[in-house]
């Protein structure tokens, strides 16, 4: 079994407008069921060692928190901050884990035609987003993972869209043609409490990093420090390197044309030669 972890950031509903969040990004890491315990483990470790040897009572790992200087990380100094966020994208590295996101430019979205779907409003950057990773995921276990591997997508609980993701599970998985019914998916569960799953902390991470880097590379933040956008960019290296497709993968279906339509006009994604233009 593999569990695939979702968390979203930048999510501002059908506000398509809001100039403090233009991009939206929906996604996480991948943990094979043998490695929970161990990448649990690893990601314990790199915090304790960032605060000295014993974690703050209650602590939990907030994304916003630790790039910002707030929360549990308000008095500690910003090159040990980003030391720490670089620590915790390597266990993903170390660890053989995968990556998988989508990320949505708001403006875009709300520039282009958005198709009718019969499930999914596909003005609402979250129901597309994760409708696209609902086959990235079927399409990954069932290509690279082997004939018996099955999936779990385990989600940060978004209560405004618990019945649109409901009724999209169910729909993918009996409504849809023979040939495209999700067969790999076997499961979508919650996390009973974030301050346990490690791997929702990890996720948010990951994508909140994912969604900085965006936000520079799509001429959102021209005023931000270069330092700030090497740093995110470095981030985003790491990142991208664990994910199996970079670009977006093709949704199949006559049922699904018009929802994949949409977000190839929207999608958020890095330039050409963005590597070298970051000297990475």
């Amino acid at each position: 079994m593999h569990f695939f972890y979702l968390d979203e950031t930048g999510c501002t509903g059908a506000d398509l407008k809001n100039v403090e969040q233009p991009i939206f990004v929906v996604g996480g890491v991948d943990v094979a069921d043998e490695k929970w315990l161990g990448t649990q483990s690893a990601i314990r470790e790199a915090c304790m060692n960032f605060f000295g040897g014993k974690l703050p009572e209650n602590f939990e790992l907030h994304a916003s928190e630790l790039v910002n200087g707030e929360g549990f990380f308000a008095d500690k100094g910003r090159e040990n901050r980003n030391a720490l966020a670089h620590s915790l994208l390597d266990v993903i590295a170390k660890r053989g884990h995968s990556v998988h996101f989508v990320g949505i430019d708001k403006a875009k979205l709300a520039a282009s035609a958005p198709a009718e779907h019969l499930v999914i409003d596909c003005r609402i950057p979250y129901q597309l987003g994760f409708n696209y990773l609902v086959t990235y995921i079927e399409r990954y276990v069932r290509e690279r993972l082997g004939v018996s591997a099955r999936g779990m997508i385990i989600l940060d609980k978004k209560d405004i869209y618990q019945s649109q993701i409901d009724r999209l599970t169910h729909y993918r998985r009996y409504e849809v043609p023979s040939v495209r019914k999700l067969k790999r998916i076997v499961e979508f569960s919650y996390p009973i409490d974030s301050v346990r799953h490690s791997m929702i902390q990890l996720s948010d991470l990951v994508i909140f990093l994912t969604r900085k880097f965006l936000e520079c590379e799509n001429g959102y933040r021209p005023n931000w420090p270069v330092e700030a956008k090497n740093f995110f960019a470095a981030c985003y290296a790491k990142i991208i390197d664990r994910t199996k497709w970079s670009g977006l993968i093709d949704c199949e279906g006559q049922e699904e044309a018009g929802a994949a339509t949409t977000l190839t006009a929207c999608h958020s994604t890095h330039r050409p030669q963005w590597r070298s233009y970051y000297q990475i």
